[in-house]
């Protein structure tokens, strides 16, 4: 008995040992990949030192006399605080995930590889001027250096079971690259859904439900475009069989979970603004411009200033938000100039229909019928074998599947050609007014984004930076034949042919995503599914509100978080379904009224009136559409609400106060029934285990900030997360925020003011849980306090030596 006694307790004694042991080495390998912030590194590349200074928030200053030197250092510094983030971008553009997450992975990847990125990212580099491929490489030898000194890994290699890869100049286009997948549609989704509605519901219908215009636009050169009628044929036209379909499905609609119902309605964009010098207390331009994406941990920007001296030794002081992957400021203020962006959602890509032989093997072309090209993609996969695909590519571009009537389709995007993405936005780091930075944007190769920017001087201006596409006509709203040579590019706009507008009359300007302008140059731009313009007319409201701005004015814009959106909503809840004699009916719904009948109908964290009104018209639209949204799901996977979702908004206000009888698909008896379903709906899901007064906007719009591994991983989630917290703000109004979506930084800066401006982002700097700054700076970004512009005093210096 004694010796099983001794036996077990040595076992146990061993087994202490080794998870010890292996703690201990878990912890240190953790512990060694953090970045080195102190002491002196020698780094092939320099020409010169070197000099990294941090603050106690860990924001970066890099100092050097020459700017590739500046790039082989914020190459260095990228990759020890980023380095994963960065291989993940870079990643998902050449549809190489898999190779680190395994078969989950593997759809996105073959989806993704038709664009051939990795391949074209290669082309764009060997065709960059001399100038910008020295800069690229400098930023290069400055990753992979960066991530070659740290002692281990970054610890997500660790959980991971695999080794970083070296970084290769071709991987900060692909960076590039994953953002167009971000703000542009990577496979016409929304033409797609257009051509859907128009072809199976009619020229009317299609119309209605794709207004131009709306009486939330807000264009800064005033233009205003009506709105279509509704129908007044019956419609939708629906077979028997489509009807049984929908009866069916409508009662899986009515179920869904609260959570899925009320998916915010994130639109990947951003606000910006500015006002001249003659309204600002400064004397010069202010710019305010906060960029919406969705949110994690790391953010996508990393602070940084940097000074050196350029080719005429003028001294060159930039501030603003980088791109890990990249050896630039993106948005900023160089003391001449600041500058921000919003996504333009112009016309950007076309789906074409093919016109193929009956086989499929071939399709027409103006110069006949031509072969596809077939291009063969290895794709690794963590833990299995590889697999291979075949691409088929046409002269115009990909082929990205088939339509309802089995028409093989192609897509012709600016992603694709090599004037995507070169490195010509860096000379807005030189730049010293409005004109030079609209030469420096309509040269740049991004994705198409409106700039706002301002000087010194008090000049103001907007224009498009990124490639615009010149089309052979007004076409590409909806899928269209090529093959007879009509519709085609005509290469691209050139410089001197961009829309621009500078220092208009009131002193002010503002984009929001929706449609910024009209006439002749809207027809530049085209229509790519711009958002509501209630955020753009909110914000100008804003605006025009006041004679004189200071920063903190234009902060307090950017946090407005008013409902004005949803204030006919509210109405139309009071005056027609919280009448007395649907109250006497439903007792209840007396309170919802108190609640709701307030003049302050904000997105506030502790609102009850907001999250019913909000959520009462979300089941509204919900079911109003579900049967429409069945019916075209049904007849080609290619319809996606999500890509309308905006746009409907104009025609649903139409419906709900119209009623009309010619609309078949009303999932209820009547147009009553629906708001009464509607209602019942949202009290059912605020009051799930609570009473109503406890239902507040803040409880349902808690922040869910998460790092890419954390569900992977749930024991070191709690470690890698940001803690959750009810949040203001809401989809349209100027403070966009969701649980994981929203502002990715505010900034507010007047150039040559620096120190009186303001910028804050969510997360931190840093990527590593145990770095003495994770974490600092989101409480800022939380409650929007109007933290500094510039990094604070150092705290940490790295001397950076050349060999």
């Amino acid at each position: 008995m004694n010796r099983i006694k001794h036996i077990l307790i040595g076992f146990l004694l061993i087994l202490f040992l080794v998870i010890t042991s292996l703690g201990t080495w878990i912890y240190s390998q953790i512990d060694s990949a953090l970045p080195v912030l102190e002491g002196k590194r020698t780094l092939l590349g320099l020409s010169d030192t070197a000099i990294v200074e941090r603050d106690s928030q860990g924001i970066v200053t890099i100092k050097a006399k020459k700017r590739n030197d500046v790039a082989v250092a914020t190459g260095f510094i990228h990759a020890q605080e980023r380095f994963f983030q960065m291989d993940l971008l870079r990643r998902n553009s050449a549809g190489e995930l898999a190779s680190l997450f395994g078969e989950k992975a593997l759809p996105h990847d073959k989806e993704i590889r038709r664009h051939r990125f990795r391949e074209r990212a290669r082309v764009i580099v060997s065709q960059l001027p001399e100038k910008d491929l020295a800069l690229l490489k400098a930023y290069t030898r400055g990753v992979n250096q960066g991530i070659n000194n740290l002692s281990s890994p970054p610890f997500e290699y660790l959980l991971l079971q695999q080794a970083p890869v070296s970084w290769q100049e071709e991987d900060t286009i692909l960076t590039v690259l994953s953002m167009y997948m971000d703000l542009q549609y990577a496979a016409g989704d929304r033409e797609r859904t257009l051509g859907n509605i128009k072809n199976t519901l009619g020229e009317d219908v299609f119309n209605f439900l794709n207004p131009k215009g709306s009486i939330w636009d807000a264009a800064i050169d005033g233009s205003q475009y009506p709105s279509s009628k509704m129908p007044t044929r019956a419609w939708p036209s629906a077979s028997s069989e489509q009807d049984n379909l929908a009866a069916n499905t409508v009662q899986n609609l009515v179920t869904n979970l609260p959570e899925k119902r009320y998916q915010g309605e994130e639109f990947p964009g951003s606000n910006n603004w500015a006002v001249s010098g003659k309204i600002s207390k400064t004397g010069s331009a202010i710019v305010a411009n906060d960029m919406h994406l969705g949110i994690r941990v790391p953010n996508t920007w990393f602070r940084a200033t940097f000074e050196y001296q350029s080719n005429n030794n003028k001294a060159i002081k930039v501030t603003g938000l980088t791109l890990p992957g990249t050896p630039n400021i993106i948005t900023g203020s160089n003391g001449n100039i600041a500058w921000g962006f919003t996504n333009s959602y112009g016309d950007w890509s076309d789906v074409i229909i093919l016109d193929t032989n009956a086989d499929n093997s071939q399709y027409l072309t103006p110069a006949g019928y031509q072969d596809f090209t077939e291009h063969k993609h290895v794709i690794a996969v963590k833990g299995q074998d590889a697999q291979e695909i075949i691409v088929k590519e046409t002269i115009w571009g990909p082929v990205i599947g088939a339509n309802n009537s089995e028409q093989l389709l192609a897509y012709r995007w600016v992603a694709h050609d090599v004037q995507a993405v070169n490195l010509h936005q860096t000379e807005l780091e030189l730049a010293t007014s409005v004109d030079e930075a609209f030469d420096i944007a309509n040269q740049a190769g991004i994705p198409a984004q409106n700039l706002v920017v301002g000087d010194k001087a008090g000049n103001i201006g907007w224009t498009i930076m990124g490639p615009i596409p010149k089309k052979s006509s007004s076409f590409g709203e909806t899928p269209t034949h090529w093959a007879d040579g009509i519709n085609h590019w005509q290469g691209y706009l050139k410089a001197d042919q961009y829309p621009k507008i500078k220092n208009p009359q009131n002193n002010r300007l503002w984009t929001a995503n929706a449609r910024v302008v009209g006439g002749k140059m809207l027809e530049k731009i085209g229509n790519g599914g711009y958002a509501l313009g209630a955020r753009a007319q909110q914000i100008k409201e804003g605006l025009l509100g006041k004679e004189l701005f200071s920063e903190q004015d234009l902060l307090d814009i950017a946090l407005d978080d008013r409902a004005i959106f949803l204030k006919r909503w509210q109405k139309f809840l009071i005056d027609k379904i919280l009448t007395p004699d649907m109250i006497i009916n439903h007792p209840s719904w007396q309170a919802v009224k108190e609640i709701i009948n307030t003049d302050n109908l904000c997105a506030c964290t502790d609102s009850v009136a907001y999250r019913l009104v909000n959520n009462f018209r979300l089941n509204v639209r919900n079911d109003v559409f579900s049967l429409l949204n069945e019916n075209l799901t049904h007849l080609d996977n290619g319809y996606s609400f999500h890509t309308i979702r905006h746009q409907v908004e104009t025609p649903l206000w139409q419906m709900i106060n119209q009623q009309p009888t010619n609309f078949l698909w009303l999932p209820e008896d009547n147009w009553q029934k629906v708001f009464e379903q509607a209602l019942t709906t949202t009290l059912t899901d605020m009051t799930q285990k609570q009473p109503l007064a406890k239902a507040t906007w803040g409880q349902q719009n808690t922040s869910k900030i998460q790092h890419p591994l954390s569900n992977a991983i749930p024991f070191i989630g709690r470690w890698l997360d940001m803690l959750p917290i009810p949040l203001a703000g809401d989809s349209y109004m100027p403070r966009v925020q969701g649980k994981s979506f929203g502002a990715s930084q505010r900034m507010v800066v007047s150039p040559g003011h620096e120190a009186s401006g303001i910028l804050h982002m969510p997360t931190s700097q840093s990527g590593h849980p145990w770095s003495p700054y994770y974490g600092l700076g989101h409480d800022d970004w939380v409650q929007g306090k109007p933290s500094p512009f510039l990094p604070g005093k150092t705290k940490y210096t790295l001397t950076l030596l050349s060999y």
